[in-house]
């Protein structure tokens, strides 16, 4: 037998053994792989806003939409960062939690400029 079979079993065992609930490793497979669909989803319409917001803004030439465009770039940003942290490193990044945070923080600091700003 192999270590990862043995431990795989082990790990059903703790896991079956501390809730009523069984462990079928293939659900949290698809789980893993229904999220990082669903966060690929997020980038991509993120990017169709951006791309949106670049169009409104040729078209107006107000500066509030260029603030809006930047945090749906953020947004897209965020959300291609974290397909990428999660597909190459197995663990949790150290910084990931504190980068996540400062870009969303970013994001709402710039939708807020984008309402509060007059346009000159």
């Amino acid at each position: 037998m192999s270590d990862i079979f043995v431990l795989n079993f082990f790990m059903m065992i703790m896991i079956s053994s501390q809730s009523n609930v069984p462990y079928y490793p293939l659900q949290i497979e698809f789980i893993g792989i229904v999220e990082n669909f669903e966060t690929l989803l997020i980038g991509i319409f993120s990017i169709i806003l951006l791309l949106l917001s670049i169009s409104s803004y040729k078209k107006t030439r107000l500066q509030n939409i260029l603030y809006a465009a930047a945090a749906f770039a953020l947004f897209a940003f965020d959300m291609f960062l974290e397909l990428i942290i999660e597909r190459y490193y197995s663990i949790t990044y150290p910084l990931q939690d504190l980068l996540h945070t400062s870009i969303i923080l970013a994001i709402l600091g710039l939708f807020f400029m984008s309402i509060v700003k007059r346009n000159r």
